[in-house]
């Protein structure tokens, strides 16, 4: 199969946030409990951390992790997981069942992301809590004053103030599953109410408020950005990709497309958001991004215990086909940046994870390769590519499991996609970089690059596998590990880049043309 990809580095389409490669923490499974803390643990330091999963964590480069949810936030007290551990109370896990020891609370959390270089998130309780105790909150973080709350952190170890900047108002508040679940009309009017008192106590916040499901509701969303949008950062949006249908061998296509999708989805939501201020002439003083700030790709399996009907496996092992839908995601904000600026992958540790953990292991799953060299390489300005290949008719996405299958049937939109799919960033150094999915499932592409003037191809980095369910496990933890090759040929204008592949070029200036740039 032949492709030809040409990079237009002068058609800049926006900054790439590095928010984008984003992770996610809920008080679910054993998402926390014991992979992040555990005090038993011969990994852990004094305070129950688990330090090597700390150290797998910096070496990921987490730019921004969001906690404590989710669903499970509008059903939590802060307070709960407060001061010392003896004395914090035991509570039933409200939404997802079993108990919550309260081990890993707010002091918790916030030392965590010290540790690991990671900015936090914090999502507030709008659903069952009041909006003195989400300002209580806010101040037992960042207060500096002589408050009751801010002594109280003091109190506990932690004298300067942590400084949270993001701040999240509810969760997925149109929900019927969702503890305080309201309308349209309720949720923007409290969540302006909220917002405006988080402005007073600091207006350099950043402020998150509920977007519609998967961005399929644009009087929700409009309503949202009329009634609250002056103090918006970020509008959510919550999607999950799934794998279904291992078994029949027919899911390949479903799944490594599904991203076209969620690109779909999120344009929806990006004009529904500019029609919205437009009509309503709204004078905003920032601009409204997008933060899909719950996403992942889910695998089901069949159910023993009532044939005919699935159920999740939130713990099973992610695979090199996860890694093609990953990729051809971020491929997706990419090319939407700026008005996507935020996403928090579900979950990063266990759970559909990026990392998985034991008591005494921790594997890096074939994601955490790619948000990896993506956080690293695919930052910087967006730029327009031009990709020709053969294309497919795709089959409709597979989202958030067979439940949903016949609503998405409903709304699929059928289309002819290439079958490789590509991004470029243009780097603060010069560098130009692109980012390559070959989503056929058994040709391989000979892609001819165009490349602007001055630039030659240095250095690729590639994960693939011969096997699309190939993952990296207790028994074969290096399984599919990425590749790096440096290319020595500057007259190369050609990269094979195999069947079900993610590739990374590194684009450099040659020295002339480097000489310049810098001056």
């Amino acid at each position: 199969m032949k492709a030809y990809l040409k990079v237009y580095s002068e058609e800049r389409l926006g900054e790439v946030n590095p928010y984008i490669y984003g992770q996610y923490f809920e008080h679910l499974g054993n998402c926390i409990y014991p992979s992040v803390w555990d005090d038993q643990s011969p990994h852990a330091d004094e305070s129950g951390v688990r330090l090597d999963v700390i150290e797998t964590v910096r070496e990921l480069g987490v730019p921004v992790i969001r906690w404590p949810g989710g669903c499970y936030v509008d059903l939590y007290n802060w307070r709960d997981g407060i001061g010392p551990k003896e004395a914090r109370p035991t509570r039933v896990n409200w939404h997802w069942g079993g108990l919550e020891s309260n081990h890993f609370g707010t002091d918790e959390f916030l030392q965590w992301c010290e540790k690991a270089g990671t900015e936090p998130y914090v999502n507030v309780n709008l659903g069952t809590g009041t909006l003195v105790e989400s300002l209580r909150w806010m101040d037992y973080c960042n207060g500096a004053g002589e408050t009751a709350d801010a002594q109280w952190r003091k109190s506990n170890g932690h004298a300067e103030p942590y400084n949270v900047k993001l701040w999240g108002i509810g969760n997925e508040t149109w929900g019927f599953w969702e503890a305080g679940q309201l309308s349209a009309r309720e949720y923007a009017h409290k969540l302006a109410n909220w917002a405006q008192f988080y402005k007073k106590y600091d207006a350099s916040l950043q402020l998150l408020g509920v977007g519609s499901h998967y961005g399929n509701d644009p009087e929700w969303d409009s309503q949202v950005v009329v009634q609250a949008g002056k103090y918006l950062d970020y509008l959510t949006f919550h999607l999950y990709g799934s794998s279904v249908d291992r078994e029949s061998g027919n899911e390949y296509y479903p799944v490594v497309f599904t991203p076209v999708f969620f690109e779909k989805q999120l344009r929806r939501m990006i004009d529904t958001i500019r029609t919205t201020i437009v009509n309503h002439k709204l004078q905003l003083p920032q601009q409204i991004r997008i933060s899909m700030d719950e996403w992942n790709i889910r695998h089901y399996e069949p159910d023993p215990e009532n044939i005919g009907h699935y159920r999740l496996n939130r713990n099973s092992p992610r695979n090199l086909q996860d890694a093609l839908f990953v990729a051809g995601v971020f491929n997706a904000m990419i090319r939407l940046s700026p008005s996507v600026g935020m996403a928090n992958y579900v979950f990063l540790i266990n759970g559909n994870g990026v990392i998985s953990v034991t008591e005494d292991v921790v594997i890096k799953t074939t994601l955490f390769y790619v948000f990896k060299q993506y956080a690293e390489w695919m930052t910087g300005q967006s730029v327009r590519v031009n990709v020709s290949s053969p294309s497919i008719r795709i089959p409709a996405p597979q989202i958030n499991g067979p439940d949903m299958n016949e609503k998405i049937q409903a709304i699929h939109e059928p289309s002819d996609e290439a079958y490789v799919d590509a991004v470029a960033v243009l780097r603060e150094d010069g560098d130009l970089n692109i980012a390559v999915v070959n989503r056929h499932q058994e040709e391989k592409a000979d892609v001819e690059l165009e490349l602007p003037e001055g630039y030659r191809l240095a250095t690729v980095w590639t994960l693939t596998h011969e096997d699309i369910y190939a993952a990296n496990t207790v028994d074969v933890i290096g399984n599919v590990v990425p590749v790096l090759t440096a290319v020595d040929d500057q007259e190369l204008r050609t990269w094979k880049v195999p069947a079900h592949t993610v590739v990374l070029l590194q684009c450099r200036k040659t020295s002339i043309e480097a000489e310049a740039f810098q001056g």
